[in-house]
Order: C-alpha cells, then sequence, then structure tokens
C-alpha cells in the first residue's frame, strides 16, 4: 500500500534477463488514505462505486509510467491491480485497476486477472510467487533444498528440492506492524525494526496469536490480511507499553515464519528474504537468532530484492502469454498445473 513498483525485464516466461531498469512510485498521502479507507470498508462495493475505484487505482499507473522511456520499449505491461480482499475458502480475490483502460492511456497490451483461473480449478489463488522464485533459485545456483521468504503485507514461503515445490501463507508479513505504527506512532512503518526494538514481547500474546486454526492447516494455504484481525484487536485494547505491543507483533511474524519451515519435507540449507520485511533489521536479526539456516545477503547475489514482485508479474505475464503454468498442486492446490492471466489488446484505429 505504500506505492507502485515497475520493473523492466525482457522474458519469455522461462527466463529473465533483468534490464537494471526500476523504478518506485510513491503514492501520496491522500492516495494511501483512501486505500486504506477502502480495506476497511465492507467488500460488497456497488458497481458504480467499484468502477470510480478501479479508475483510480488505474490513473495511479498511469501517472506513475506515462513519463516514463520504458513504457516505449515494452511490448507488454503486467498490470496486477490493488488487492483489497482475499478469501479463498469462498473463492474471491478482489484486485482494484481497469487493465482495459490502462491500455488505452498507455497504448499497449496488458496481461491482467491473474488469480481467477487457479480459484475456478479448486486452487486458493495464492501464492503466485512460487514459479518465480524457482527460477531465481536455480539461476543463483543455490544448494538445494532452499526457500524464498516473501515479507509483504503478509509473508509467503517458496520452498524447492530439484522436486518437490511448495508455496505457502507462512503468516503476517508487515500488515499488523504498519497498522499499529500508522495508528499509535503515525509513522508507515516501523522503520528498520527500531520501534519493536524498544520494546519486550509478551509471550502469552504470541502464543494466543500462534493458536489461530490457520496454523493448524496444512499447505497449500493462504490468507487475508486480515485474517488476524480480531486477536489484534484484542491485544490493543490491553494496557500494555506500545513499544511492547509492536515488539509482540514483530514476534509474531517471527515465529510464524519459523514455525512455518517445520512442515517443510526436507530441512532448508539456504534462505532469501525478500520484501519489505526484509528492511526491518530488527526482525531479520530475531530471524537470524531463531534459525539456524544461513540467511542470504541480496548484495552478495547482486539483486535488488526490492522489485522481486515487479519482475514476477513481468515473468507470469509471459508465461500467461504462453500458455505456460504458473500455480500447481503443491503451490494453490488447484487439481493440475494452469496458466492464467488475461491478455487485452491495444486496438489501434486504422487512419
Amino acid at each position: 500500500m505504500d506505492g507502485i513498483d515497475i520493473s523492466l525485464v525482457q522474458t519469455n516466461g522461462v527466463e529473465l534477463k533483468r534490464l537494471n531498469k526500476n523504478y518506485f512510485y510513491k503514492y501520496s498521502k491522500n492516495t494511501k488514505k483512501k486505500l486504506i479507507n477502502i480495506l476497511h470498508t465492507d467488500i460488497n462495493i456497488n458497481l458504480k462505486r467499484r468502477k470510480c475505484l478501479d479508475n483510480f487505482v488505474t490513473n495511479e499507473h498511469y501517472l506513475a509510467l506515462k513519463d516514463l522511456d520504458i513504457v516505449n520499449k515494452c511490448d507488454l505491461i503486467g498490470f496486477h491491480g490493488q488487492t483489497i480482499y482475499h478469501n479463498a475458502e469462498n473463492k474471491i480475490s478482489i484486485q482494484l485497476g481497469d487493465p482495459k483502460l490502462l491500455s488505452k492511456m498507455l497504448k499497449k497490451n496488458v496481461v491482467y486477472n491473474f488469480r481467477s483461473n487457479d480459484l475456478v480449478l479448486g486452487g486458493q489463488g495464492a501464492p503466485i510467487a512460487p514459479i518465480y522464485h524457482k527460477f531465481i533459485m536455480e539461476k543463483l545456483n543455490l544448494q538445494l533444498p532452499a526457500c524464498i521468504i516473501n515479507i509483504g503485507g503478509i509473508a509467503n514461503l517458496t520452498y524447492w528440492d530439484g522436486e518437490k515445490l511448495i508455496g505457502f501463507d507462512t503468516g503476517p508479513g508487515n500488515v499488523l506492524m504498519d497498522d499499529y505504527s500508522m495508528t499509535v506512532f503515525k509513522k508507515n512503518f516501523d522503520e528498520k525494526g527500531k520501534i519493536a526494538s524498544k520494546g519486550i514481547s509478551i509471550k502469552a500474546e504470541v502464543k494466543k496469536f500462534l493458536q489461530h486454526s490457520y496454523f493448524k492447516k496444512s499447505p497449500p494455504k493462504s490468507l487475508d490480511k486480515y485474517s488476524f484481525i480480531n486477536t489484534y484487536k484484542e491485544l490493543i485494547s490491553k494496557n500494555y507499553s506500545s513499544y511492547d505491543i509492536m515488539a509482540t507483533l514483530l514476534e509474531f511474524t517471527s515465529e510464524s515464519i519459523a514455525k512455518s519451515l517445520d512442515v517443510l519435507p526436507k530441512k532448508t540449507n539456504k534462505i532469501i528474504f525478500t520484501g519489505g520485511g526484509y528492511r526491518n533489521h530488527y526482525l531479520i536479526k530475531k530471524l537470524k537468532d531463531r534459525l539456524n539456516i544461513e540467511i542470504i545477503d541480496e548484495k552478495k547475489l547482486e539483486l535488488n530484492f526490492d522489485y522481486i514482485e515487479a519482475e514476477l508479474i513481468a515473468y507470469l505475464s509471459a508465461r500467461s502469454i504462453h500458455g505456460l503454468p504458473f500455480t500447481f498442486p503443491s503451490t494453490t492446490g488447484v487439481l493440475k498445473p494452469s496458466s492464467g492471466g488475461e491478455l487485452y489488446k491495444f486496438y489501434k484505429k486504422p487512419f
């Protein structure tokens, strides 16, 4: 919810070449506030309001792209849109944005709607990253078994051992910490984990979070940003120090990630952490202390972890137009390896 990540890459959906053209479009305070307000309202948005919201999100993407020279250089735009709700059990995943409008505004072909086909075919619709994470692990020649764990709003894990590809959401990433940081400290996020580092986590409250039914389920499984909202509201209503609450939320994220490794078929040799949570130094320190596994630093790999997800959407867009699968029974629970996404072709009127 902080902005739009943009990457220009060259890919056929099997290989991917980075062109080192990455951009971040930061949302204004008003835009961010509007998006957060949408999250806290009823998802049953009427059609007129939905159209307004789709146009609003699309316009933000247009503003992010319109002055970049990479638009002229690209053949295809992968447009995921802004997720506002995900409920795998009810087969609902809502992403705001109008790909047809974006296509007309930028005069480019657009691939969109990456999750629906998986949901229709019995999958969870998430996570959609494992096939790209597998490519990264193989490209880096990582000693297997290895994991890539993306700590976004929700944290998701990809495991690859050369035979089995497994993917699932591990629990919260930054979502609860960010919400508390904005509500209490008036900061978009806890930079480097400085706030949490001043507190002491409340073990009984962490344990309460970990008793959630989600952690009793076997993967593949997926979460919505507000799956833990009731326990979270209960925690922040209590008379604890604000710093201790932030430390507790960080500990919950750390513990849920650590425990997710216990369900994997083999012990992991290497882990790469990506996403905004990788920038939370205190969280990564906690994980390093908790896990007896080598955690690989992005500088050693000469990667910029901030743009892995933007690259992912480009990679999936190419797989989509070539009909290559990007969700699998072991990553989303889909009945068979399946492709997804829809292509909207820009039609240029003849003179």
